[in-house]
Formats: C-alpha cells, structure tokens, sequence
C-alpha cells in the first residue's frame, strides 16, 4: 500500500467513520484533533473576534448567548430521535454550524443596535430563545422522568459547586468557580441518567472510568478534570480572560448534558 493510500485509510478509520456510522464511537485520534481544533478556534477567532466587536463580557452577554448553548445540544439530538437525518448535525460539522449561525445573529444584532434604540443583547437573547423554543418543539418526550432524575442528581451537586468553597473559606468567587464546575456536573448528571437507561458513551476518556467505576465513573472523571482546571483560570487569569475561558467550559458541560438529557427523555 502506497503512503497516499495508507493516509487516505486512515483518516477515513478514524475521521470520516465515526462522523458516517454512529456504531462507530470517537477515539483518540480524532478526539485529540478535535480538542486542539476547539482550543485553537478558542483562542485565535472566538475571543479576538469580540474583542474586534467590543463586546463587553458581562451579565448582559451571557445570559443573551445562554440559549445558544442549549440549542447546540437540542440541535444535535434532532438526528439521535430521527427526526432530521442530516450528517451536519454530527461533530465537527454541528460545531461549525452552531458557530456561523451565532455569529451572524450577533452581527446582525450589534448592527440594529447601532440604528436604533434596540439593545443588542435583547435582539440576540430573543432570536436564541425564539430558535431554542423552535427546535424543542420539535420533540415528544416519551420519558419525561429523565428530568426528574437528573434534577434530584443534579441539583445538590450544583448547590455544592456554587456554595462550596464558600463555606471552606476560599476566596473563589461563587459564580465564576461554582458555574462551569456545575455544568460539567449537569453532564456527568445526564450522562449517569442515559447511561443507566441503557445508552452508550461515546468518548474515550469517559469509556475508561465508566469500565472501571461504572455510570458513577462519569462523576469522578468530571471532578478530576474540570475542578483543577477552573480552580487555575480563577487564579492564575484575570478579567475578561478568565471570564472568557470560564463561558467556553460551561459551554461544553451544558452543551454537551442538554444533548444527552434531551436524547434519553425522547429516545430512552
């Protein structure tokens, strides 16, 4: 076999597979490009690009941008309920989509700020929730006890993100530690209530401490990973930098448990 042939094998192995077949489950080759993909396009278009549009990283921001990041995830969810059987809605291509729509929300959002009395963020806040609204209409919850268990799962241990170190004496703010460390328990919290009604995980690292602790394992692997890594933006960044990173990881908790909560409550 030439070096073209076995190149060209092998991207197709392990790239375009998975992406094709939904048998097929991510591995480490295409999770390593994809994280290093997200922290590039974090680094070097996201955050520049607000800067370019003085966008100030405030209340005001996030909680217009909030219902983008559940849209991604009820998005995606619309090929696991069969209901729209597009390969876009599968990764890379749901990310680069969910991106340029965004993208060109807030564009058009700053611009009808600039000719009128419009906040930007109340245009963009209500074009997300409108389209949030749009695509969770689109579902039956056949299984509407999934929300039910992930609350009572859930809840406590966002309780314990938030007020937590507070009670230790840690000078970490509330908000800024308690809520990306939270949406990432969101996810393992979704992830245990599908995973216990017979879904499968599909990412490697998660597949290595499900095999060794079961469902709970996704806990672990959360706590282990996620904690130390806010506890360093908290206190190693300042300003909108560390507010910057702080949303991209609550982005991928939330994201990421809206999906699986939405899947197991209309597929089981």
């Amino acid at each position: 076999m030439s070096v073209v042939s076995a190149v060209k094998s092998f991207l197709a192995q392990k790239f375009w597979r998975p992406v094709a077949d939904e048998s097929v489950y991510y591995n480490p080759f295409n999770t390593a490009v994809y994280s290093l993909a997200f922290a590039a396009a974090a680094a070097y278009i996201g955050k520049p690009l607000l800067e370019k549009l003085d966008i100030e990283l405030n209340r005001k921001f996030f909680l217009s941008i909030a219902p983008y990041i559940f849209l991604g995830g009820a998005a995606r969810s619309l090929k696991d309920a069969n209901i729209v059987n597009t390969i876009l809605l599968e990764t890379p291509f749901i990310y680069l989509m969910l991106f340029g729509f965004t993208t060109a929300v807030l564009l058009g959002s700053l611009k009808i700020e600039e000719y009128s009395s419009l906040s930007y963020s109340k245009v963009f806040g209500s074009i997300g929730l409108i389209s949030l609204i749009a695509v969770l209409s689109a579902y039956s919850y056949p299984n509407p006890l999934v929300f039910v268990e992930t609350g009572l799962i859930f809840a406590p241990l966002a309780f314990l993100s938030i007020y937590g170190p507070r009670v230790l004496g840690s000078d970490l703010g509330a908000y800024s530690f308690g809520i990306p460390v939270s949406a990432h328990f969101f996810d393992a919290s979704t992830s245990f209530v599908a995973l216990s009604r017979g879904a499968a995980e599909k990412h490697v690292l998660a597949n290595q401490f499900i095999d060794l602790m079961g469902p709970a394992g996704m806990f672990v692997m959360k706590a282990l990973i996620v904690i130390p890594v806010v506890y360093i933006i908290c206190t190693d960044m300042e300003g909108d930098e560390r507010r910057y990173y702080l949303f991209l990881i609550a982005v991928l908790g939330f994201a990421l448990g809206t999906r699986n909560i939405i899947s197991a409550a209309v597929v089981g």
